[in-house]
């Protein structure tokens, strides 16, 4: 994988993810063209390529799957798309526990609010008797 970690906000030029990641420049250019589904690097006004954190993870992770593991690029290209798939799954599955969970919060606290309440209006009718 990457040699550093890249830093979350940061911009790198193609010089610093080679660096980063061990990966030629001319194959991050090359893999460009072949994963533009998950790689399209921003570019500054002087048309100089500039990748984000992500980016540079999706290098390191493409380096893994063809020159490690051995995929071919089409493989690597499926390995991908299957990855990005079952993240956006287990995303939609987290939203909707954790929409459950703050339902279930929120009824949870109405009902202690409505007991409160309660227990202070039994205390002031018992002050009026």
């Amino acid at each position: 994988m990457a040699k550093t970690a890249p830093m979350p906000d940061a911009l790198y030029s193609i010089s610093q993810v080679n660096a980063l990641t061990g990966v030629p420049k001319s194959t991050i250019r090359f893999w460009e063209k072949e994963f533009n589904q998950f790689l399209s690097p921003l570019r500054t006004a002087g048309n100089q390529r500039r990748y984000d954190s992500k980016a540079v993870e999706i290098i390191a992770r493409i380096n893994q799957l063809v020159n490690t593991e051995g995929y071919t690029l089409e493989g690597a290209r499926r390995k991908m798309s299957d990855l990005e798939k079952s993240f956006e799954k287990s995303q939609n599955n987290t939203k909707g526990q954790l929409n459950e969970l703050a339902e279930t919060m929120s009824d949870y606290l109405l009902q202690k609010l409505f007991e409160r309440v309660r227990q202070e209006e039994s205390g002031r009718d018992d002050d009026f008797k």
